[in-house]
């Protein structure tokens, strides 16, 4: 990924502060039902279910299950993902997948320095790779499901970041011009919907607008990723926001389901990061079966004022 936008300068302790919040003491459980049509006679699986660490969070030792167990190996992935990748023999037709842990929570967000933005007429993606260093050029250009030179894609981009001449201002005005163009609606999308479907169609959950948030910061020539998680004050499934990348090394944080920048960091709990969905996706991964495979229900949970969690507390939530 080159030498910059790797992680956080706040995460190492750099000059660009500490923010203005304590860590928080949390522990997080989340738990899938899969079931299958036929006997599925093996499977293979790539988990993306514990916390990152970075400036506003620090993992404990988290554990990973399924039911019916398998063989587990964990790695990081190219973007310093950890994956626990796991593979069924045993014959099932249906797959509980769970993952529980403690995580150290940081209130508050890192203090940085906002910058002028928005070179005219449009901004080049070669000068902003400059900006930022070469291992921002991935994440200024198209991805599987983000394409930031659609010419509509471009026009709403200007349209929402009209008058802000900064990063900051760029990166909020696009958050909030998603939140009140989209339409949050479950069933309207896929996961193979692009960021152009989106914006043409006016209509998605969290991680369509993640990605035309995408889509349109990149057109801008910011740096954005997308990241999945949770809420942490929300029970409910996986969530889906973007972080936006300053020439300085920050990644930082901006939801656009909710219109805004993320002035607390102690709200979300981060999993994985990736181009868009395709790389972060929380599970992935193939079976062998003459039928079919659908998920029946996903559930998580963070708790502040627990000692502990366990695999049993997660897989409560899907019983």
């Amino acid at each position: 990924m080159g030498n910059m936008l790797t992680e956080s300068r706040a995460a190492r302790g750099s000059a660009s502060g500490d923010g203005r919040g304590a860590a928080l003491a949390a522990h997080f459980v989340y738990a899938a039902r899969y079931a299958y049509s036929d006997v599925v006679v093996q499977s293979d699986n790539l988990l993306r279910l514990t916390p990152a660490a970075d400036w506003g969070q620090q993992p404990g030792a988290c554990a990973v299950a399924t039911r019916p167990a398998g063989q587990q190996s964990e790695y990081a992935d190219r973007l310093g993902n950890r994956v626990h990748r796991v593979r069924i023999t045993a014959p099932h037709q249906e797959l509980v997948i769970a993952a529980v842990g403690p995580v150290g929570l940081r209130a508050g967000a890192p203090v940085w320095t906002d910058t002028p933005w928005l070179d005219a007429p449009w901004p080049d993606t070669e000068r902003s790779a400059l900006r930022y260093g070469p291992g921002a050029r991935e994440f200024l250009s198209a991805s599987p499901l983000v394409n930031p030179d659609e010419a509509a894609v471009r026009a709403a981009a200007r349209m929402a970041a009209a008058g802000a001449g900064t990063l900051r201002g760029a990166a909020e005005s696009v958050a909030r011009w998603v939140y009140e163009q989209i339409r949050y609606e479950r069933g309207a999308t896929s996961v193979r919907t692009t960021a152009s479907d989106v914006l043409a169609a006016g209509r998605g959950v969290c991680q369509d607008q993640a990605h035309l948030a995408l889509a349109m910061l990149r057109s801008l020539g910011i740096a954005a990723r997308y990241v999945s998680g949770l809420l942490t004050r929300q029970p409910g499934e996986t969530h889906a926001w973007v972080e936006f990348g300053h020439p300085n090394g920050e990644w930082l944080p901006a939801d656009p389901t909710k219109g805004a920048l993320v002035d607390d960091r102690s709200d979300y709990l981060k999993f994985a990061v990736g181009r868009d969905y395709s790389e972060a996706l929380p599970v992935s991964g193939s079976f062998v079966s003459r039928g079919a495979g659908r998920l029946e229900l996903a559930a998580a949970e963070v708790f502040f004022d627990r000692d502990g969690v366990s695999v049993d507390d997660a897989l409560a939530l899907v019983a």
